[in-house]
């Protein structure tokens, strides 16, 4: 993911903007007017040869305010939402996983997992959807009561409303009857439109940014972008840290673990089966306000104050301008907490999943994309430059088609018999009698000790012991 200051891929190397993101701009997820950060996009565009600064209209300096969410936008690396994905998986319903393969030409929840910031980077004004920036720079307490919260949401583009925009999308497509907020794409971006297999995939996404708890954060502290932390001697924001920090030293440390089949709704049964029976009684909608409750809370308790000191890390009560030292037992316990956030993503998307793909409805929803992500065309550029090579090489394309010739080679079937002398008869024994050597033992002296006749049965006859 790009960082707060860092410059966006560039569409042309003519022109660079620089644009603040504060509140006087009126960006959802940028920083107040108070607050000295500031984000530094490199931005450029033809058109009719001028500099887009130029242009003054709303419409652009929404745009722009856009782009700069979008260089702060992924709200976990592309592995963490992988492994959101494969959480999900774990716990969907057959008939939701065929539905899932039906709409996604194949892919499942894993592969799709992050494709709402692919989007992003093809439509910078989508950024706006991954964020509930709560504003505290108008008297509204950083971190206070709940009644007391303000959230930005200019245009209805922001991350609980879009969540509850595409779930009731979905299901009134599947013919279902359900109030939800709409949500005019034109305002994100003009010609935008998403069709039922984007709204899966987007939706997806935007379950796992949910439980980001600094996508969820404060205006004052820019959601962790302004707050400066130094863990193994790299300097970098809190932001980054529980974006892609953790989960990089995470695959680094902990390999075995990471590759090991830990992304399985197994290991969080229980808030699993809580959750269910959440969603039953009280639906979906306050299930996904629930959530965001949670993972608020969450942010101010866990990520806000610093785990092993109890200092707070932003808000009134911080000491700002210093860079804040994490150590390795503060990044032990939020290694444990940024995981669990990962398995309640996961099997929070596949309750969502299962309720909206287990329908008899479900069979209506176009698998036809809409969005065409710039991910997309490079994917069907290369497809089609294979499918070119082929038909301009024919020795490649009969080199890829003809079959190998059977070749029989007495050596190698000598040595596969000889294997299969000892391991087939171990492997009998070890099912039979199991690991314990002490079982095998007793087997070996049973079969070894002679059978003694069974009183009354016939001269030069036994009887088999009984097992």
């Amino acid at each position: 993911m790009s960082a707060l200051h860092a410059p966006l891929r560039s569409l042309d190397h003519h022109h660079t903007l620089l644009l603040p993101c504060g509140s006087e701009t009126g960006c959802g997820g940028g920083s107040s007017s108070s607050s000295s950060s500031s984000c530094s996009t490199a931005m450029s565009r033809q058109r009719d040869g001028r500099h887009l600064g130029h242009q003054r209209s709303n419409r652009v300096w929404q745009a722009l305010c856009g782009v700069c969410l979008a260089s702060q936008t992924v709200a976990f690396d592309i592995d963490a939402h992988d492994a959101i994905g494969q959480t999900a998986a774990s716990a969907m319903d057959q008939q939701a996983v065929k539905e899932v393969k039906r709409l996604l030409g194949g892919q499942d929840a894993s592969d799709v997992a992050g494709w709402g910031h692919q989007a992003d980077d093809t439509f910078p004004g989508l950024a706006r959807m991954h964020f509930q920036v709560h504003d505290d720079s108008n008297g509204q307490p950083h971190c206070g009561p709940a009644d007391q919260r303000v959230s930005r949401c200019e245009d209805g583009v922001c991350l609980l409303n879009s969540i509850k925009h595409f779930y009731g999308k979905i299901l009134k497509d599947e013919g279902r009857t359900i109030d939800f907020p709409d949500i005019d794409y034109n305002k994100v971006h003009p010609g935008l439109k998403f069709n039922d297999a984007d709204a899966v995939k987007m939706l997806i996404n935007l379950l796992g940014d949910l439980h980001q708890p600094l996508h969820v954060g404060y205006a004052s502290d820019d959601n962790g972008h302004s707050v400066k932390v130094k863990f193994r001697g790299h300097e970098m924001t809190l932001y980054d840290l529980w974006d892609k920090g953790i989960s990089e030293t995470v695959r680094k440390d902990q390999a075995g673990f990471w590759y090991g089949g830990w992304t399985h709704v197994r290991a969080i049964s229980a808030e699993f089966e809580a959750d269910k029976a959440f969603w039953k009684k009280e639906g979906s909608f306050k299930s996904f306000e629930k959530w965001m409750d949670e993972t608020i809370k969450f942010a101010c308790e866990k990520v806000y104050v610093h785990p092993t000191t109890g200092k707070h890390l932003a808000g009134p009560h911080a000491e700002h301008g210093q860079v804040i030292h994490i150590d390795e037992a503060a990044y032990q316990a939020w290694n444990q907490a940024w995981l669990r956030q990962l398995l309640l993503a996961g099997e929070r998307t596949a309750i969502v999943l299962n309720d909206i793909l287990d329908a008899s409805g479900a069979k209506k929803l176009s698998n036809k994309a809409a969005v065409h992500t710039k991910a997309d065309e490079e994917k069907e550029a290369e497809y089609r430059k294979i499918d070119e090579d082929r038909k301009n090489n024919p020795a490649m394309a009969a080199h890829n088609t003809k079959l190998s010739p059977v070749r029989f080679n007495p050596s190698v079937l000598l040595t596969n018999l000889a294997i299969a002398t000892v391991t087939v008869p171990l492997f009998l024994v070890i099912v039979n009698y199991g690991l314990n050597p002490q079982v095998w033992m007793s087997a070996v002296l049973a079969m070894l000790e002679p059978e003694k006749p069974v009183e009354g049965a016939p001269a030069g006859r036994n009887v088999k012991r009984s097992q």
